[in-house]
């Protein structure tokens, strides 16, 4: 049986200067001049580049040789050697290392799992930012189904294999990390560790939990959507039956414990005329739950962002984000959509008569200005990053921004759209197997792209929230419940 051996860490050393009193001289970490690997690994060797991965076979082993630069002594899985041949399994890392003196520089190399999705890279993502993604969505493709942790440079350094496709991916203290999965059959979220245990899982005490959004308030508790059917409804004046079944799009708050705490419903709020341009689709496509019970999807709640006091919803199938006064529920103000006494006069916006279709992901930033995944559903135009400036004295609604990808045409569904804290963009291009990240200006600065795959989201993750030592010891713990072997 083999076990893994703890991975080697980078320590920062400082050579102590002579002389009484004088500052120390930081001492140059050493690398290795170079280093090839067969299978090729993923990305092509660079010392400034830590994290890798291969494909491999375990019945074949990865066969390393490394180069290290002067003074310096390379050690492969530990071992003070230029050339090793190693057998992974899935999960299963390999670490190389070159030691000076007290100095240690590791870097790793990762087995990705044969059903792994394909991907390819352009360009390099901000640093100091993770991506959580799912790319395991498709259009009638089966697949195996992974929440990935992607760094800049597009290497998976953490993966989980679940039963069903997840969705809606998260960082939630812990670190954990939580999903749902898609469709909803669970009615939970999903909260696991990054050794893969189960940590826990998120439930509405009332009703059928939404795949679609989870926040963390900051006292603890947990927001998210929930399936509320609402039965003996009149659906003739729009193409329905006379008793037909409406999903009211709900939000819930409940605390850790589950005890619920605030509620509130489209229900009495929000119109069933605010979906007229989604009828051929909502009165078409009727969604039959778990229970076999068929109902007509009028609002299809997709997102939710938290503002002191305010709760912002994306209703897709009404085109339209209404901001609520979490005291009192009454909408405070609506943007796109049918126009309602609500409605915001759009200002700036090319697209401004119809600024939003079957949108997702609206995200409240810090100086309050809000951004929101616009997938331009049926409007005949491309899917689009906006961000808009909220001024309910005027009661308007001030495009500052937009962003749009040459090579993404359309989105039926999906993606998500938030602003880096550089001020660059991460974007997942709905149902298109893109996610990339973009300048203010809009210019390509990198991309991943999914092989006939998409990922519901992309969520960027500060490193500070979340350390590459913690990835790779949580796939550390995986791997040895996996498949250990000697070695």
């Amino acid at each position: 049986m083999r076990r893994l051996r703890p991975a080697l860490l980078a320590v920062a050393v400082c050579a102590a200067a002579s002389g009484t009193g004088s500052a120390p001289a930081a001492v140059r970490a050493p690398s290795l001049v170079g280093v090839t690997v067969t299978p090729t690994i993923y990305p092509d060797y660079s010392p400034a580049i830590h994290d890798y991965v291969v494909r491999c076979d375990p019945s074949d082993p990865v066969r390393i040789s490394a180069w290290p630069g002067f003074g310096a002594t390379p050690l492969i899985d530990g071992k003070a050697r230029t050339t090793a041949a190693v057998k992974l399994s899935s999960d299963e890392a390999v670490s190389i290392a070159v030691r000076a003196g007290r100095v240690t520089q590791a870097y790793h190399i990762r087995c990705l799992p044969s059903d792994f999705p394909d991907w390819t890279v352009t360009g390099t993502g901000a640093p100091g930012e993770w991506t959580i993604a799912t790319p395991t969505l498709s259009l009638g493709t089966a697949t195996a189904h992974y929440v990935a942790i992607f760094d800049a440079n597009g290497v998976p350094v953490w993966w989980y294999r679940t039963g069903r496709v997840p969705i809606d991916a998260t960082l939630l203290p812990g670190p954990t990390i939580a999903f749902a999965s898609f469709p909803a059959a669970s009615q939970s979220y999903e909260i696991h560790r990054l050794d893969g245990t189960l940590a826990g899982r998120i439930v509405s005490p009332d009703g059928h939990i939404d795949d679609h959004e989870l926040q963390r308030t900051a006292n603890g508790d947990y927001v998210f959507l929930v399936y509320d059917p609402k039965q003996h409804v009149d659906l003739t004046p729009y193409g329905g039956p006379a008793d037909g079944t409406v999903l009211e799009g709900k939000i819930e708050e409940v605390t850790p414990k589950g005890k619920l705490v605030w509620s509130w419903s489209t229900d009495g709020h929000v119109d069933l005329s605010e979906s007229t341009r989604w009828l051929p689709t909502i009165i078409g496509t009727p969604v039959v739950l778990t229970d076999g019970e068929s109902t007509y999807d009028f609002f299809h709640a997709n997102a939710v962002s938290l503002d002191k006091g305010v709760v912002l919803l994306s209703l897709r199938q009404t085109d339209g984000i209404y901001a609520i006064d979490k005291a009192t529920g009454q909408i405070l103000w609506k943007l796109g959509g049918t126009p309602t006494p609500e409605s915001l006069t759009v200002v700036g916006d090319p697209d401004g008569a119809d600024p939003l279709g079957g949108q997702h992901d609206v995200r409240v930033l810090p100086d309050g200005t809000i951004t929101v995944f616009d997938d331009g559903t049926f409007l005949g135009r491309p899917p689009r990053a906006v961000r808009y400036r909220i001024d309910t004295s005027t009661h308007t609604a001030t495009m500052l921004q937009q962003i749009t990808d040459p090579a993404v045409g359309t989105s039926l569904c999906c993606g998500s759209a938030r602003m880096l804290a550089n001020g660059d963009w991460e974007v997942s291009w709905g149902g298109d197997d893109v996610v990339g990240q973009y300048g203010a200006d809009g210019t390509p600065l990198f991309q991943m792209t999914f092989d006939g795959l998409f990922s519901y989201r992309a969520v960027p993750v500060a490193e500070s929230l979340l350390s590459a030592a913690e990835l790779r010891a949580g796939m550390d713990a995986m791997a040895a419940k996996v498949a250990p072997a000697a070695r």
